[in-house]
């Protein structure tokens, strides 16, 4: 049977790098989640107010932290709202994104093709493993490794 290697990650350290955190600074709501004239046209070819608030916030979480929104638990409401405001929707009525079960993988796909996304393949994964991998080892902190992964 084979043996699994070292966890690199506790599951709590798994799950902090998992999340958005609800005391996020204006500046880091301002770097991380302002939308630009191309993303807000993009936004508003969705209908409906929830998709647009949807759509929008999925764009966010690949953007920061690099997460689709089906991996990110919880959005903080103080990041919902800077959102919604720049789309001038409701942040109530997020809770109403993605009832048909594939809106948020069109979703993702259309964000994909127009911003030329891809997901992080095992390819990706040997070619980061070869050398990137080794050098932040090398670093010899977990925290700072992560820092810069991040």
């Amino acid at each position: 049977m084979p043996v699994r290697g070292r966890e690199l990650l506790t599951p709590d350290e798994r799950n902090e790098l998992m999340r958005i955190s609800p005391d996020m600074s204006e500046w880091e709501l301002a770097t991380y989640y302002t939308f630009s004239k191309h993303d807000i046209e993009i936004i508003n070819r969705h209908r409906r107010s929830h998709n647009r608030l949807g759509f929008a916030v999925q764009l966010c979480t690949l953007r920061y932290p690099g997460l689709s929104l089906s991996d990110v638990k919880d959005i903080p409401e103080t990041v919902l709202r800077y959102i919604a405001e720049q789309i001038d929707v409701d942040l109530e009525i997020y809770p109403l994104y993605a009832q048909r079960d594939p809106t948020r993988r069109e979703h993702l796909e259309e964000i994909r093709q127009e911003y030329g996304y891809r997901n992080f393949s095992s390819r990706e994964y040997r070619i980061f493993g070869k050398g990137k991998f080794q050098d932040l080892l090398s670093w010899g902190s977990l925290d700072l490794m992560l820092d810069k992964i991040v």
